[in-house]
């Protein structure tokens, strides 16, 4: 979904809560009861996740829902109408302020992971997550109450003593937690600072990003460990904690504010990383006592990896001179001396040249196809073209690697395109064909390196990952679901060692001859993938990578330790464009 569709879908949600609730108060008058809980039951079901998230612009309708169930229960009440009305009003003062105050004490109590954290039984029942329980079960109860006659569940003096009591608590803590504000307007966690100086990291790693977008730092993790310093992962949003926590055992910290950066990170903290161009990174960067480093996700053609952001960065990690020269080619102006070439670590367990294959054994092709791009002018998947090549590799009797981009969940439309090569791969396996791999085998049980080592021949969008394939120098086909044409290879020069697709498919069998049918390493673009693959990945070997990566990482934080520069797989950090 694109940034304007999400834009529009948000805002019709809120105009349509607020316009329910206002109805519900309106109707809040004797006589008509239930059209008012129905109307503000309607409203709170609506925006009760959204509450959980602390959604401020969702307050309004909030609240009118609130007091339309007050005015009808004051209505009603009878004697317990000063009960009531206190009750109402507290309730009344969660709905608007609960968010605040959760996002009040959780700056003072981060979320962490991996971290050895001491805190006292009183700074436990006020952390994030006991505050956070807190918000969603009175999110439930305040929906529940909604769609009850609340007058008869104050009658009864338990009941309403009970629903003080914890309203009453809640609003404490509200004021709690921007009493801290007011007496600190930068508070940090000091339990969690003082743990974090324990460490004494030597780099920190900053994470931020939409939800599925754990991949991009996943695939660094086992680098960073490697390099054998210790060091602290900042990741930004709560639904990234999880993703980011399953890959490895270094301490993560959450910081949801800006505020907190400033001071969680002790002095001996030399250098941040980053794998993206998300926005908050800024918030990081603008931190002029560290070496800021932007490493991305991957080496391709993308107008994402040669985006004028990265002039913020101190250093730009790249693979080889292909990632130099695109910043200059596309007019960024990025000066040399930011750039350092250190390959692509991720290769070091590839496989270069041809595969071995078993007596009988069929030719494995990998389609991996990128995402739908945020908008349409970077869509470069090929997906809805993707059954017509997956149909002709099965006419040829290939065993097939479908490796979707993790992104393809997040687009309707080419989900769907997805589970139809799925389904066709698993009618040809339940038929007697070749042992395809798709689904979890080929997306989170296997790494994209197992992929590559388990084919011969591949096909893919433009993406990181047709480059990451250059390293093995077997056969690559690239897709042009755009129509580009004539310009295809000079705007993404990769190209020149892929046999392209043409758009509907034409060429599809003249390019699977080259793909499949030659002899190993005799197809008509070998040279020229040679000579590509240095220029785009350098020529470092696979029992270098690793080190290269590891020397380059601590270069950031400890340049006078560093050795001089010396000839062999290390690239110099002065580099000369072309």
């Amino acid at each position: 979904m694109t940034d304007v569709k999400r834009l529009l879908k948000s805002q019709t949600v809120r105009l349509t809560a607020a316009a329910v609730a206002a109805v519900a108060a309106a109707v809040a008058l004797p006589g008509v009861s239930w059209p008012t809980y129905l109307l503000a039951f309607a409203v709170l079901a609506t925006v009760a996740r959204r509450h959980r998230e602390g959604i401020a612009s969702m307050r309004v309708p909030r609240v009118l829902a609130a007091l339309a169930v007050l005015i009808e229960v004051w209505t009603d009440a009878g004697a317990a109408r000063w009960p009531v009305l206190v009750a109402g009003a507290l309730l009344t003062c969660y709905l608007a302020y609960a968010d605040l105050a959760a996002k009040a004490i959780g700056i003072g109590h981060l979320d962490t992971v991996n971290l050895e954290v001491r805190r006292t039984r009183r700074e436990r029942l006020t952390s994030p997550a006991a505050i956070g329980t807190l918000v969603n079960a009175l999110s439930v109860l305040y929906v529940l109450a909604a769609a009850v006659p609340v007058a008869a569940a104050v009658t009864d003096p338990l009941l309403l003593a009970l629903a003080l009591a914890v309203l009453a608590w809640t609003g404490a803590t509200a004021v709690a937690g921007q009493w801290r504000l007011r007496r600190d307007p930068h508070p940090v966690d000091a339990a969690v600072a003082a743990a974090v100086e324990a460490l004494r990291p030597r780099f920190a790693v900053h994470f931020a990003g939409t939800r599925l977008s754990e991949y991009q730092l996943k695939m660094w993790l086992p680098y960073f460990e490697a390099v054998g310093d210790p060091f602290v992962i900042i990741v930004r949003e709560r639904h990234l904690v999880k993703g980011v926590a399953e890959a490895t055992t270094a301490p993560i910290v959450r910081v949801p504010a800006q505020s907190v950066l400033d001071r969680l990170l002790p002095a001996g903290v030399g250098s941040c990383f980053y794998v993206n161009h998300a926005v908050k990174n800024a918030q990081l960067v603008k931190l002029d006592k560290f070496l800021h480093v932007q490493l991305m996700h991957g080496d391709s053609d993308k107008p994402i990896s040669r985006s004028p952001v990265s002039l913020m960065y101190d250093r730009v990690f790249v693979a080889g001179q292909a990632g130099v020269d695109r910043y200059r080619t596309h007019g960024v102006d990025l000066p040399v001396y930011k750039f350092r070439r250190i390959g692509r670590p991720q290769l070091h367990e590839i496989q270069v040249g041809p595969r071995t294959r078993a007596p009988g054994e069929p030719p494995a092709v990998l389609y991996a196809p990128t995402w739908a791009g945020l908008t349409s002018d970077v869509d470069y998947s090929s997906l809805a073209q993707g059954q017509q090549i997956v149909e002709a590799l099965l006419r040829r009797g290939a065993r097939v690697i479908f490796r979707a981009h993790p992104y393809t969940a997040a687009n309707k439309a080419y989900r769907g395109f997805a589970a139809e090569i799925r389904a066709l791969l698993a009618a040809d396996a339940a038929s007697g064909g070749p042992d395809h791999r798709w689904g979890p085998r080929a997306e989170r049980e296997a790494t994209l390196t197992d992929c590559i080592n388990a084919a011969d021949a591949a096909v893919c969008d433009i993406s990181g990952t047709a480059s990451d394939w250059l390293y093995c120098a077997r056969p690559l086909a690239m897709t042009d679901p755009r129509g580009i044409g004539a310009g295809y290879a000079e705007q993404f020069p990769l190209a020149r060692a892929a046999y392209l697709l043409e758009p509907d498919g034409a060429n599809l069998d003249e390019v699977l001859d080259e793909l499949l049918d030659r002899p190993p390493g005799l197809d008509a673009l070998a040279p020229v993938r040679a000579e590509v693959r240095e220029y785009y990945l350098g020529d470092i070997a696979p029992g270098d990578l690793v080190a290269v990566f590891r020397d380059a990482v601590k270069d950031t934080y400890a340049p006078a330790a560093a050795p001089a520069a010396t000839p062999g797989p290390a690239p110099a950090v002065q580099l000369e464009l072309r």
